[in-house]
């Protein structure tokens, strides 16, 4: 008999106990109250205002938008748990990934999520999940009253043009609510604290083009990670998966003696220095990852701390980056593992140079750039890396009047035109990166006379003394050697 004409079981979950596992997908109150913002920024919304309230059982979280709202039958689907998941087509601006970020998001704070909204030109309209009556009816039924919590709420909604307003009670994993009433205020404060600096850094994007993003009465800053307006942005680079282009963008912050301290502990971020170092991952402008060195087999280490990275993904390719419920975990995909660590090595290189320099708290912002021995020239799509001829021993060998100077000059072509790039490609990546200069006298010593032999040359191009040794020390490979040589130099 043919197996196929038996009718299959319908086995239906409890939704009781389902709800309750679908409460635990790992959210933290920051990250909740993220996915929350999410759905407003794709109702488009320009006005994002998110309240906490710690009074007992009277405490709630709530976001208000004034995005487009919605109508009776989004309104229902939006209530569905999985409405629309992972494999469904998005909307390029779509935050959402699996269907299920408010509910999760919502009731991993407290068992009762009311949603009130109001499309343009329609009615104001409730829906209300409420975990308790699930166990109870052991239906998924959704209720259409607002409690005496969320009442206040329908009006304000109702008052505006069009607008959605999500309202959490009865929170039950409120940390804040589970210490001694005279801790209360304080455990609060530095829940408020984290949600502000979480929101700050994960829609900063969002707020630097203007959307306006409130906890309570005060709008949120906006909190650069790559200091765009201080830091070194290296060489921009694209790459395609999937029919679709990634675009990275790799920075060198600035060297803790070029910014107040205040700017410094800004710019720490809300994990510090060393935690947000690495790649930031952007999924339609959101950040989803401020800081990792993915699965690049790369560690995070305190010279490495000024290397930051911007990468853009669109919202297709989520299986690929092994993108999770809470937008919290990312993998890089194999295809594009190598260029990932090959851009790692090189800003974390550049980094580390900048890390060692030695510099006053305040140093001037007109001082002279940092020089690398090779450099990036892309034409046309294509790449090709070169001799800095501004460098100032290349200077200094080429322009000193030698009279083997042109065929230095053509050695150097010969150089460039020879590098294996085909050879080390194929070498393991990890052998590349090479081995770290170590800021020892022994190590320094072999350069003292090439600095000196270009230090000459600056001067004897009209530069003063002091303007030639620091044009020399920003240049590689002194820079890695500033303090040793520093001291040496000053016993000559």
């Amino acid at each position: 008999m043919n197996a196929s004409l038996h009718p299959g079981e319908d086995i239906a979950p409890i939704p009781g106990d389902l709800v309750e596992s679908l409460r635990d997908f790992g959210y933290t109150l920051p990250s909740a109250l993220a996915d929350l913002v999410d759905n407003s920024l794709t109702a488009k919304a320009t006005e994002i205002e998110a309240y906490l309230e710690a009074d007992g059982p009277d405490s709630y979280v709530a976001v208000v938008d004034n995005g487009r709202g919605m109508d009776q039958k989004t309104l229902v689907e939006a209530m569905r748990m999985g409405t629309k998941g992972p494999l469904a087509a998005r909307s390029d601006n779509d935050l959402g990934r699996f269907g299920l970020g408010m509910k999760t998001a919502s009731l991993s704070q407290g068992t009762r999520l009311t949603v009130i909204t109001k499309a343009s030109d329609r009615p104001t309209l409730v829906r209300r999940w409420d975990v308790g009556h699930i166990r109870k009816s052991a239906k998924w039924e959704l209720l259409t009253d607002p409690t005496a919590i969320a009442a206040p709420f329908v009006d304000k909604i109702d008052g505006m043009c069009s607008g959605t307003a999500v309202i959490v009670e009865d929170l039950d994993r409120a940390t804040y609510l589970k210490v001694a009433a005279s801790e209360v205020k304080q455990h609060f404060g530095r829940s408020l604290d984290s949600v502000r600096r979480h929101l700050a850094m994960v829609f900063h994007r969002f707020i630097e083009d203007g959307v306006t993003i409130c906890l309570g009465s005060t709008a949120l800053p906006a909190w650069d990670p790559f200091l765009k307006k201080q830091s070194t942005k290296l060489a921009t680079e694209h790459f395609a998966l999937l029919g679709k282009t990634i675009d990275i963008v790799p920075y060198v912050l600035p060297h803790h003696s070029h910014l107040t301290d205040e700017q410094h502990d800004d710019a720490a971020g809300p994990n510090g220095w060393n935690a947000h170092q690495g790649f930031y991952l952007y999924r339609c402008r959101r950040l989803i990852l401020p800081g990792s060195w993915l699965n690049l087999h790369l560690r995070k280490e305190e010279h490495f701390k000024l290397a930051r990275i911007q990468v853009d993904l669109p919202n297709s390719m989520d299986a690929e980056w092994h993108l999770n419920v809470t937008k919290s975990q990312v993998a890089a995909p194999a295809a594009l593992r190598d260029d990932f660590a090959r851009v790692a090595r090189n800003v974390r290189s550049q980094a580390a140079a900048v890390y060692r320099i030695r510099g006053e708290r305040h140093a001037p912002s007109n001082a002279p750039p940092h020089r690398f021995v090779w450099k990036r020239e892309e034409s046309r799509g294509a790449v090709r890396y070169r001799i800095d001829r501004t460098h100032p021993v290349v200077q200094a060998l080429l322009h000193g009047g030698c009279e083997h100077a042109g065929l230095l000059g053509e050695m150097l072509e010969l150089i460039e035109r020879t590098v294996p790039i085909a050879t080390m490609l194929q070498d393991p990546v990890k052998s590349l990166e090479g081995a770290a200069l170590e800021s020892d006298e022994k190590a320094a010593e072999q350069f003292v006379d090439m600095m000196l032999h270009a230090e000459r040359f600056l001067i004897s191009a009209g530069k003063t003394p002091a303007d030639a040794r620091q044009i020399v020390m920003n240049a590689e490979p002194f820079v890695h050697f500033r303090e040793v040589l520093s001291d040496m130099l000053n016993k000559i």
